[in-house]
Order: C-alpha cells, then structure tokens, then sequence
C-alpha cells in the first residue's frame, strides 16, 4: 500500500467522500469522515437521494453535491486534492472520482481499482465501518472508531415525537422498536412475519410497547404481522410517518432495537440505542450493530450457503432455502438478549 507524503508537504486540504448507496453503509461511513473534519480537512460528500439525508444530518461535512445536479459537477472537475471512493463495487463511484479529484482512493481488488492512485484492500472479515476508516491510510491516519457517529436533530424533531407518543398514548419507558423490513437487494435477510408475531406477542405479554418502523413502502408488510397478533393494543405500526431525523430522536426513546441486517440497525446503533441485530445472508463480522452493548444473533455458521451475500463483490445470490439461515434464529434467543 502506498501513502500520501505528511499532510503539511503536500499541503492537502480539499477531499471528496464518495458515497451514492445505502442508508446504513452511509451511516458507517461518518467515523471515517468527522476523523477527517477534526484532523482539519474540508469535507464535501457526493451522493444521491438514497445517501443525502445522512450527511444532512450532521454539522461537519462542508458541503453536500448530489450526483444529479449535472452543474455542480462540472463546477467541481479537478477541484479537490483527494477523492475517497468509499463504494466497494461501483464502476461510477471510482469514475468520478477520478473526474473531481487530483489523486484517488479507493479499495484494491477489482478491475476499476486501475483508476485509483492509491488503494486499500477491503478485508471481508472485519467491520465495514473499520474498512471505511481503513482508506485513511493513505493519509498517514491509523483509526478505529469506538463507536459510531448520532445523527442530530433539534427541538422541532423532539416536539414531533413528543406527539406522536401522546397520540398513540405511550408513557411506557418499556418501548421496543422492531424493524421488519429489508432493503430490496436482498429481501430474505429477514424473519419470517409469523415468527415476528411471535416474538410480539411474547415482549406485549411482557408489558412492553412495541412500534414497527419502516417506510411507507414498509407498511402494509407490517399490518400483515400486527393481524397475527392477537392482543395488539399496545402494538403500533409507524412506517412512513417519520421523516430520518424524527426517526433518529425516536430511536433514543426505545429501549431496545430488533432488526434484521439493515439501515435502521446501524442508525439505532448509532443513536445508543441497545440493539439487537438478525443475521443469516450477512454475517456479524462485515455488519454487526457497531458498539460494545450491541448483540448480534447468528445461527447459520454450519450452512454452507451461508454468508450469500458479499457488497464488496457486488454478491447478491438469490435464496433458494427460503431463508432457512434466518429460521436458526429463535424466539428465545431474541428474548433472552431483550430481558438482560
């Protein structure tokens, strides 16, 4: 791997984040980004509508471009000393990087890694947030982040879920959110709705409150699990009602998080929430709910199908086991990691 000579000979300033996909992988990419702020960088992100709201979350970030607005692109061709491609496969990520910046960075590996002046190897093993940071080396900067980054939200977002509990009636500190759904790339890394009502019905029998989040995509999914609870008075389903702010100040009134391998996980994660993350397609080691009082529940280390997905390699395989890795995952375990 080579390395960039010290900061102040070469007199670095201006860097690019590549970051195009993924609310959660957005996410995991701010340790990496607010270490560049405090070092004294100036940090603009590229993104797209998908990655957006993150960065418009937090106050350290210069300045946000979409990849959309084709002006502002031009304006900046050449314009920054670094690129950072933080996307593990994409060919336009890399591209544009090349376009906007005198030098690149980006991971080893794949054919497009000729586009980049120096390259890191993403090692599959360990924690993608770790692979994030692990680009800094280029820059002389060796980090592992202790935890991940809260996403801020003000008065307004705290008004809003103030309401929304007195509408819904909960004064319960006893709240546990569960998200159900997944993202479309690979919609079997989660439980079956039959075992989700299960474990609703256990935690409502428990004196828990519980909310099923999600988009607006997400709800009808989630009204097909509350009609297989019996007792859902104190089940509510908010899909789509929150906005990625509103939705960060709610996280820090759960008690507990429970949600497959997906963006919502790694946003509770970061909002210090106790989260529980499910993991069957993915395994722990690249995607774990990152922080010491985090759980990840895996159970399918003896399937040889398991782990069918790699984001590094662009891997997706499609399930043919009707996501029997998931099915290792008890109601007993979830419980028992709830009620610690």
């Amino acid at each position: 791997m080579s390395k960039l000579p010290k900061k102040k000979s070469v007199q670095i300033k201006k860097i690019l984040v590549i970051r195009l996909w993924t609310l959660g992988e957005s996410i995991l990419t701010l340790p990496m980004i607010k270490k560049l702020n405090d070092t004294g960088y100036e940090i603009d992100v590229l993104v797209t509508s998908r990655s957006k709201p993150v960065f418009e979350s937090v106050s350290f970030i210069n300045q946000i471009i979409d990849v959309s607005n084709v002006l502002d692109i031009l304006k900046k061709i050449q314009k920054y000393d670094i690129s950072i491609d933080t996307e593990p496969y994409m060919n336009i990520s890399s591209i544009m990087g090349k376009l906007l910046a005198n030098k690149s960075i980006g991971y080893s590996g794949i054919f497009r890694d000729k586009l980049y002046n120096f390259k890191i190897k993403y090692n599959d093993k360990i924690h993608a947030s770790v692979n994030f940071c692990n680009l800094l080396q280029s820059l002389n900067i060796n980090y592992v982040p202790d935890s991940l980054i809260p996403l801020e939200y003000g008065k307004k977002e705290e008004n809003k879920i103030m309401e929304l509990l007195d509408d819904l009636k909960i004064n319960s500190k006893k709240i546990i959110g569960i998200h159900c759904g997944t993202a479309e790339t690979a919609p079997w890394r989660t439980l079956k709705k039959e075992k989700f009502a299960e474990i609703i019905t256990k935690l409502l029998d428990k004196n828990y409150v519980v909310l099923l989040t999600g988009t607006s995509g997400e709800y009808l999914q989630n009204e097909k699990i509350v009609n297989l609870v019996d007792n859902s008075k104190n089940l509510h389903n908010i899909a789509g009602k929150l906005n990625l702010k509103e939705f960060s100040c709610l996280i820090t009134k759960f008690s507990c998080f429970i949600s497959p391998d997906t963006g919502p996980m790694h946003l509770a994660a970061a909002m210090g929430a106790k989260t529980i993350g499910l993991f069957g397609p993915n395994i722990p080691e690249r995607f774990a709910p990152y922080g010491h009082q985090n759980i990840s529940l895996y159970g399918a280390k003896t399937l040889e199908c398991s782990p069918c997905i790699n984001v590094h390699t662009g891997k997706f395989k499609e399930c043919t086991q009707n996501g029997k890795c998931m099915d290792l995952i008890s109601t007993e375990e979830i419980l028992n990691e709830i009620c610690e």
